[in-house]
């Protein structure tokens, strides 16, 4: 038992290391394929626990990849850019009134299109219009933070925003409307404290007065511009509809990508491309890396951890809320939010009898926690790579680590307490 357990932590590691280090360019999925298969040929899990573990990843990560894949066609027709030029043509030029009305749309787009299809879309976004505002060096790292900073924290209302939702809720069978009926709350608290938060940060590092020139949006096909909003407004409601029979959202949001999808090449839309940008190594990541967490766990990992949120959980609320917050997001910190939703899940099965609110915690504390470190989240570590390689922002990892030590733990304790007063208050 001891020797698994020491080899599961081993196998954890050199899999963690691989997937955040890349050497040589290895995908993502095949590293933590190789972890998963190294657990099971050692014994550390077996193929019971791969099929348990496929019927708890499929509708997650299917369902993530229809959601990229619904994003980048809207972006490929020009969506977001006209979007952006609306808003910003009503707000007006001013550097910090744009800084605000971009962050309000980063929450939505989030909400919408998940935390990696939000960073994706409004990246070349801020920086479009960081290049119109002639700002200097670190008032230009605070604007971009801000924009990957709200990407993920807004990524609380829907089952859909955030690949770590969709895990949790099919772990523990939260329906669409149950879920969206307690996180809409925590979901506007974390977007006004972000915002409020790198609007502070900002408002001293420029002037009151500067602005930005208009810029005209490149609008590829106007049908499906013009598509856009009621198509999600469907599929939005098709997801509640459909939560009161128990339907997967996989099996809603696949049909609406394919939907889109012939729309789209019919529009001569090159969807062929978009089909070979989306990201098809999650599928492997979630299987390799949830049979090698399950495995870890088997061995006593979950056990051990379990006593510890036990005892946190005794505290008088709300600190025993915040204090289990903060130790699952400490995990996402350290080991990825993807592993830590995932051994936080099975230490919760264990450890409680009612599952919703530590369920809950667990989606806040992954989606909000991952911002303490840039090895939180991937989309964190591709959306650093992408700004620097392909748009010349570097964000050092010391500025980082500094702006996530410092706004991270207000968000996410006051993200919590709100989570707390909708249980125990109102």
């Amino acid at each position: 038992m001891l020797i698994k357990l020491i080899l599961s932590i081993v196998i954890f590691i050199i899999t963690l290391l691989l997937v955040n280090l890349k050497p040589k360019g290895i995908p993502i999925g095949y590293s933590a394929l190789l972890g998963g298969v190294l657990t099971l040929a050692l014994g550390i899990s077996t193929i019971g626990d791969v099929i348990q573990v496929f019927d708890i990843v499929w509708n997650a990560t299917l369902t993530f990849i229809a959601i990229i894949i619904i994003t980048l066609i809207f972006d490929e027709a020009g969506f977001f850019d006209y979007i952006a030029f609306r808003v910003i043509d009503r707000v007006g030029n001013n550097v910090l009134r744009v800084f605000v009305a971009v962050l309000i749309l980063d929450a939505i787009v989030s909400a919408f299109f998940a935390n990696d299809g939000a960073a994706l879309v409004m990246t070349p976004i801020a920086i479009s219009l960081m290049s119109r505002a002639n700002l200097e060096e670190r008032a230009k790292v605070i604007f971009m933070m801000g924009v990957g900073f709200m990407a993920d924290t807004a990524s609380l209302p829907f089952i859909i925003s955030n690949l770590v939702n969709i895990i949790d809720a099919t772990y523990f069978g939260i329906s669409f409307l149950d879920y969206t009926e307690y996180m809409i709350f925590p979901y506007f608290v974390s977007v006004l404290v972000s915002l409020l938060l790198y609007y502070l940060l900002l408002l001293g590092k420029v002037n009151k007065n500067q602005e930005i020139s208009k810029f005209v949006p490149q609008v590829k096909d106007k049908l499906l511009v013009g598509l856009a909003i009621p198509f999600m407004v469907i599929v939005v409601l098709a997801y509640f509809l459909t939560s009161f029979v128990d339907i997967p959202v996989a099996l809603i949001a696949i049909p609406a990508a394919a939907i889109l999808g012939y729309l789209a090449k019919i529009r001569d839309i090159n969807v062929g491309k978009i089909l070979r940008e989306a990201p098809w190594q999650i599928v492997l990541f979630s299987l390799g890396m949830y049979v090698v967490v399950f495995g870890m766990g088997k061995q006593g990992v979950t056990q051990f951890l379990a006593s510890v949120v036990n005892g946190l959980f005794s505290l008088p609320a709300p600190l025993n809320v915040i204090a289990e917050g903060l130790l699952f997001a400490g995990t996402a910190a350290v080991m990825n939010n993807l592993p830590s939703v995932m051994l936080n899940s099975l230490v919760i099965h264990y450890t409680f009898s009612s599952y919703l609110l530590p369920a809950l915690i667990n989606v806040v504390s992954n989606d909000i926690g991952p911002k303490f470190t840039p090895i939180g989240s991937l989309a964190t570590l591709l959306w650093i790579y992408t700004l620097d390689r392909k748009h010349g922002v570097k964000i050092p990892l010391k500025t980082y680590v500094y702006l996530g030590l410092l706004t991270t733990p207000i968000v996410l304790v006051a993200t919590l307490f709100s989570l707390w007063m909708l249980f125990y208050i109102l």
